[in-house]
């Protein structure tokens, strides 16, 4: 019963500029946050004595079924000699029954916490889920070892637990790396301020994303100019693989100032059966392309045709097409403006794709093809529309401007196009049938 409890609770786990330690909640920590290593001697000899018995360890689980258990979960083990406590912590949680979750969801404002469960519950949580578990336990000192068991125990209370979640900034990989970064008194941040794999957080997602039809376009539309730049180690530790891969090659300095290994042991506690996430992003440009050449042609096509129903047909793929991509193009502008999305949202060349004067044109452009009426704003309309996003083909040329958006572009550029071509022919056909 407390494993099934713990597989709801972990299930609800997930992840989809680095923040302090100090922002643990949105609102701001009840209580102040207790002082880093090296700050009070006295504390530290307290410190020194509590850590004397405690051992820390790093728990990295791999993905899961569902796309936010795709990206991984972590969580920090501490146990307790003298008490017999194993407590690994988390930074996962959240709920959808909070008040306003859809709200805070929708602007980039959603309220997750940090918890503690039993090591053996958790571990077994994930086990039952078939998620891999990988164990790393840390070289540290007895001071550093007590500073984070204090940290911990501060962390859990009721007010100082909740925080702002970011998918890429801070999450509860990123609260893992800082909590160590601030235990080794910032020993992390050379090392970490190098380049990593050579990857974007839009790779990254991509490369994880990449098997869920819904999602995988999704994040492409939605991601801007930001999530193009070449990750640092610091940066792409938001996944928690990476996380524990860097992790396990980092040298730190002990407390005689002697250079030791982080990892004192890395062990493989539980192998999934399950297909490994791939380890670069595939290629749907070609694909996608496919896709916008075959649409588009129909829309040609259909405009040619002299029958009623492909008339009627062209109708309602224009309202289908316009509406839905006015829809979130009008999404999409309002994300990368007012709400705390804009980091990774804002900066969209995209938004010359799809934007909220398709909206419009789902009612002047069907009009047009079913009735026959407002032909000339249609014309007019869907030009405007094709001549914006051929500009927003161009754009990505421009250093300065470039977005790794070819997805969008293959399956949007060439059906924009194809209308302003069709809208033309029906205008033409229009003034034929008047004279």
């Amino acid at each position: 019963m407390v494993v099934s409890a713990i597989r709801r609770a972990v299930a609800a786990t997930m992840l989809v500029a680095s923040s302090a330690l100090a922002a643990q909640s949105t609102e701001g920590p009840s209580t102040p946050m207790p002082p880093a290593p090296g700050v009070s001697a006295s504390l530290d000899s307290a410190r020194a004595e509590r850590g004397a018995r405690v051992s820390v360890s790093i728990l990295t689980y791999g993905p899961g079924e569902f796309v936010f258990e795709k990206f991984g979960h972590i969580a920090l083990a501490v146990s307790d000699s003298t008490t017999g406590q194993d407590i690994a912590f988390n930074w996962g949680m959240f709920d959808f029954n909070q008040p306003n979750f859809l709200g805070r969801f929708l602007t980039g404002d959603t309220k997750y916490w940090m918890a503690g469960y039993r090591t053996a519950d958790f571990n077994a949580a994930y086990m039952a889920e078939n998620r891999s578990i990988r164990k790393q336990s840390l070289q540290l000192t007895a001071v550093q070892r007590g500073a984070i068991a204090d940290f911990v125990s501060w962390n859990a209370q009721d007010g100082n637990k909740y925080y702002r979640y970011d998918y890429y900034a801070d999450n509860c990989a990123t609260r893992v790396r800082d909590l160590l970064n601030w235990a080794l008194q910032g020993q992390l941040d050379a090392p970490f301020a190098v380049p990593g794999n050579g990857r974007t957080w839009r790779d990254e997602t991509a490369r994880i994303t990449a098997s869920d039809p819904l999602v995988y376009p999704g994040i492409q539309i939605a991601l801007g100019r930001n999530a193009d730049h070449v990750l640092t180690k610091w940066e792409e530790s938001f996944l928690p693989a990476l996380l524990a891969n860097h992790l396990a090659a980092l040298t730190v300095t002990d407390a005689n100032g002697a250079p030791v290994k982080l990892i004192a042991s890395d062990s493989v506690l539980f192998t999934a059966d399950r297909a490994p996430m791939p380890e670069q992003a595939p290629s749907r440009v070609p694909m996608a392309l496919v896709l916008g050449v075959v649409l588009a042609a129909l829309v040609v096509l259909l405009a040619g045709a002299s029958a009623g129903g492909a008339r009627f047909t062209l109708g309602l793929f224009s309202a289908l097409w316009f509406g839905l991509g006015g829809v979130l193009g009008t999404a999409l502008l309002l994300a990368g403006t007012v709400t705390k999305h804009l980091p990774y949202m804002g900066h969209n060349l995209t938004v010359l794709q799809l934007h909220p004067l398709m909206l419009l044109a789902a009612v002047i452009v069907t009009m047009a093809l079913w009735r026959g009426v407002w032909v000339r704003a249609a014309v007019g309309v869907s030009a405007l529309i094709a001549l914006l996003s051929l500009v927003g083909l161009l754009l990505p040329l421009v250093p300065s401007l470039s977005q790794q958006s070819g997805v969008v572009l293959a399956v949007v550029v060439p059906v924009h196009v194809a209308f302003a071509l069709a809208l033309q022919r029906v205008r033409t056909r229009s003034a034929g049938t008047a004279r």
